[in-house]
């Protein structure tokens, strides 16, 4: 029996969080259908792909979009790549993430008279998105066959502008390359007295915040590891120059075997000013680390049960952030009941458990048709 076909849209195979869970997804639905990813713009994957996943791209590099009718011509050879690319793979199914991708997709797929998913990957009443996508996601996203979300609270701002029964929430998966060894610092001999974070570069993410904090606190024998890149990195580079901080505080870049970093540090610490669902917040969770994060929506309340597998703070609260950090680089048993806790909190979001829920809602959309 031949498998159905269904294909992943995506605007790029970077290093981002979509791109991660869109890889994570394809190397474990690939046993069950034929996978595909088109990918908008051709990057390397940064992600591990399983071979059997054929990848299409739909242009060598973005073109840069000089005025409204320029926007349009580029995004209308999109949509005829997409379709053209679905066609000759006979695509039975279109999975889009990331807005701009989910709206052009849509396109594709009504011209195609095939089913669309779209998923979203941040919270729409916080993120930046331009007048015209805008209006393109409340006019489009009624027609796709279902929104995939990752929280409650985003579920709702959906459930106010399409029929409730086509928007379901499915979490992150955590990648299933990420295997625990054993991590708890009684049973670890390679932890090293660093403070993690990892995200993007970008005024969202507010590392800001958590190198301040940092500099505040009583860290004699610790480090800040940041891990990322994005338009802030200059100011971040500035901002520890300026506390004195190039010893202790140090920006990684992107990190492909983030793993190993994962695996040493004791500390995660989350200071973002909104999120969709926080990966890194879950791998971080994943890998036992004691973390500390702002309650910032969505998504972190609905891992950490402040207190008992970890912290929660009001966002831009630096002083309180320097409070928890201090609580956590000096007690080394809560950072263990935080870090096993937290390891307990979120075994749901097993690559394979999350990969079920996807296989359900793609079945139910193939023979919904």
């Amino acid at each position: 029996m031949n498998k159905p076909k269904i294909a992943f849209v995506i605007p790029t195979l970077g290093s981002g969080g979509a791109e991660r869970v869109v890889s994570t997804l394809c190397n474990t639905l690939v046993e069950f259908y034929s996978v595909h990813i088109i990918c908008l713009i051709k990057t390397t994957p940064f992600y591990k792909i399983h071979s059997d996943v054929k990848i299409c791209y739909c242009i060598d590099k973005k073109n840069s979009s000089v005025s409204t009718i320029n926007a349009i011509k580029n995004n209308y050879k999109l949509i005829k790549k997409i379709k053209k690319i679905a066609a000759l793979n006979e695509i039975d199914l279109l999975i889009s993430f990331i807005t701009s991708a989910n709206v052009l997709t849509i396109i594709a797929g009504k011209l195609l008279n095939i089913p669309v998913i779209v998923s979203e990957r941040n919270n729409p009443e916080k993120d930046y998105l331009p007048k015209m996508w805008r209006t393109l996601r409340n006019l489009l996203f009624p027609l796709a066959k279902l929104i995939v979300v990752q929280t409650e609270d985003i579920k709702n701002f959906y459930e106010k502008k399409v029929d409730k029964n086509k928007v379901a929430i499915i979490p992150n998966p955590i990648s299933s390359d990420f295997i625990i060894s054993p991590s708890y610092e009684e049973c670890s001999v390679s932890k090293e007295n660093i403070i993690l974070n990892v995200g993007r570069l970008n005024p969202q993410k507010a590392q800001h915040i958590l190198i301040k904090a940092f500099a505040n606190s009583e860290n004699l024998n610790w480090k800040l590891y940041i891990v990322g890149a994005g338009v802030e990195q200059k100011k971040l580079e500035v901002l520890i120059e300026n506390l004195k901080l190039k010893k202790k505080v140090f920006l990684l870049g992107k990190v492909k075997d983030i793993q190993k970093v994962y695996q040493k540090s004791k500390i995660f610490a989350f200071s973002s000013l909104f999120e969709g669902s926080p990966n890194a917040l879950i791998e971080a969770m994943h890998f036992g680390l004691a973390c500390v994060s702002t309650d910032c929506p969505t998504g972190p309340s609905d891992l950490i049960n402040n207190g008992k597998n970890g912290f929660l703070i009001n966002v831009n609260d630096t002083n309180a952030l320097t409070e928890k950090l201090n609580i956590l680089m000096s007690d080394k048993d809560l950072r263990i009941s935080f870090g096993k806790n937290a390891q307990s909190t979120v075994s749901e979001f097993d690559a394979s458990n999350i990969s079920n829920k996807w296989s359900f809602h793609i079945d139910q959309c193939l023979n919904n048709t």
